[in-house]
């Protein structure tokens, strides 16, 4: 059920600079994708030939045609079979001689595919960070877990975490004891925020697997964490946003990027330091858990009303979902 309502959203499955003319194999949601660049940009198509389901990704383009390696198909950006060499050039090629063509678009340094007619478009970031002149934002980089979108998403939404698996790098200020706050719910997900005395943390969801991290300092004494590099200042903002790619059930390919007001002559690089010690901080942790994928059950996982409230709501946001698809 939540795999069906997962094919009208946009995800993402490859970085733009990854994808070229040469065809190469992504999954989303478990379906085997071959996904290439031509002159009018990606194209995204099930990956399985229509005549003896060959994989089409093991192909390569031929005269700007994806060309099967088996038989040697041909087939245009569509998904229609434009090419049978044995019926020759002027051979009548079949009707329901085509494959799925999936919806593709480009954006924020990611190529992204629905499997279905989506219901909404890729997250807004919360500043208008990517046509913002006054901020910088750039993608950090991507992981692969072997744990579901979802309970990556909601380890990226908890922060009663960080001083027991992040202790040294993104630990609460004040300590672990987590003080009321409030959660709003919004058209698309959720939002909340945090104040541990020295940095406020902003959250937004979007669902159903998009959160930003938006830290403002609001005490540069003590405390800063790791993604503040430097000579940090009240009124620095740094958004760590991350996407969660559901490829499989028990599999995630996350995309994380960073935004700053501050420091816009340092270079992005080293504002990336530390990223693949937290990940692998977060993997080893979240990998473990069980079962893989998130329960939506509210009585299979016991809760706390205030630490977990994020998490809750999340679940909550998740069955509704989807019933909304069913």
């Amino acid at each position: 059920m939540l795999d069906q309502a997962l094919r009208r959203y946009w995800h993402p499955v490859a970085v733009s600079t990854d994808v070229t003319t040469e065809p190469q194999q992504v999954r989303l949601l478990g379906e085997p994708i071959v996904l290439y660049r031509d002159a009018e940009g990606p194209v995204a198509l099930a990956d399985r030939c229509v005549h003896r389901g060959a994989t089409l990704s093991a192909g390569c383009i031929r005269d700007g045609q994806l060309m099967c390696p088996y038989h040697g198909w041909q087939y245009d950006r569509t998904g229609r079979v434009s090419f049978i060499p044995a019926l020759g050039p002027d051979g009548a090629i079949p009707s329901q001689a085509r494959v799925q063509r999936h919806r593709v678009r480009e954006q924020y340094g990611a190529v992204w595919v629905a499997l279905e007619e989506p219901v909404a478009d890729p997250p807004p970031w919360p500043d208008d960070d990517w046509n913002n002149p006054d901020r910088r934002v750039f993608m950090v980089g991507t992981w692969r877990w072997g744990a579901s979108a979802g309970r990556m998403m909601e380890n990226a939404a908890d922060f009663a975490h960080f001083n027991f698996v992040h202790a040294g790098f993104t630990e609460l200020a004040d300590g672990p004891f987590i003080k009321p706050f409030e959660i709003e719910l919004t058209g698309d997900g959720m939002t909340y925020a945090y104040d541990d005395s020295v940095l406020v943390r902003e959250y937004t969801l979007h669902l159903p697997f998009a959160l930003h991290d938006r830290k403002s300092v609001v005490a540069a004494a003590g405390g800063i964490t790791w993604s503040e590099q430097g000579d940090s200042r009240a009124g620095d903002v740094t958004t760590i946003s991350s996407v969660a790619s559901p490829t499989d059930r028990a599999e995630t390919l996350i995309f994380v990027y960073l935004s700053r007001n501050h420091s816009l002559d340092v270079p992005d690089e080293d504002f990336a330091v530390g990223f693949d010690e937290i990940m692998e901080q977060d993997r080893m942790v979240v990998e473990d858990q069980d079962p893989l994928e998130l329960p939506l059950d509210p009585r299979t996982e016991l809760h706390l009303k205030l630490a977990d409230g994020a998490s809750i709501v999340y679940r909550r946001l998740m069955r509704e979902l989807i019933a909304e698809h069913a």
